[in-house]
């Protein structure tokens, strides 16, 4: 059977410990995702999910569904729930889940500028991507992790600096987890750091 065309996003995350910054939390997830089907020219894109405002623990927050005839730019205060794999966020099929790399790094949103730090994280992905052509899967994974983890570390606003939430961690993916055609499936990765603990799940759909 042909492997279906799939969108992977954000679907919730939901605060199990607060970090140790002062008041309720602000996080932010950024989802990378690399297509590693052209080894020498490999396809990237970093998709941002929030800030959200006011998590304390227990809350859970929630991706809103695109909906048809609805442009998500025109409604910017809405933390939308956007394709993260694919060009441009065109579903895209993964026949070999070896060829695709989805990373998930958390922020702790302070004075620093999220949109910039998706940029900075962009960046360090390209030039990761350019520096380990040749390498094994494995080893581009790690640069690719040491490597934003890296761009994230860098202030993007003062004087109380965004926080990594943990380390960048990678969202496995599988056939069976891709096998989308009886309807969407959902997996939850538990993200530790920055005194805090998060449950952060992506959902895979139909294209």
């Amino acid at each position: 059977m042909a492997a279906l065309p799939v969108t992977i996003a954000l679907k919730k995350i939901r605060c199990l410990i607060e970090t140790d910054e002062v008041g309720s939390d602000e996080p932010y997830v950024l989802v990378t995702a690399v297509d590693l089907s052209n080894p020498v020219l490999p396809n990237a894109e970093v998709t941002m999910y929030g800030p959200w405002g006011d998590v304390d623990k227990g809350d859970t927050c929630t991706t809103h569904p695109l909906q048809p005839g609805i442009n998500p730019s025109d409604m910017p205060f809405i933390i939308w729930r956007r394709n993260a794999w694919g060009p441009s966020g065109t579903p895209k099929a993964i026949p070999d889940p070896s060829k695709a790399v989805i990373l998930i790094s958390m922020m702790e949103h302070d004075d620093g500028k999220p949109g910039t730090s998706r940029e900075l994280v962009k960046g360090a992905v390209v030039s990761s991507l350019a520096a380990s052509a040749g390498m094994t899967r494995d080893q581009r994974v790690s640069k690719l992790k040491a490597d934003i983890h890296g761009a994230l570390g860098i202030p993007t606003g003062f004087p109380n600096f965004d926080d990594r939430v943990g380390s960048t961690h990678e969202f496995p993916l599988s056939a069976n987890l891709l096998n989308v055609a009886a309807g969407p499936k959902s997996k939850t990765l538990t993200i530790v750091g920055d005194g805090g603990k998060y449950e952060v799940t992506l959902v895979v759909t139909k294209g």
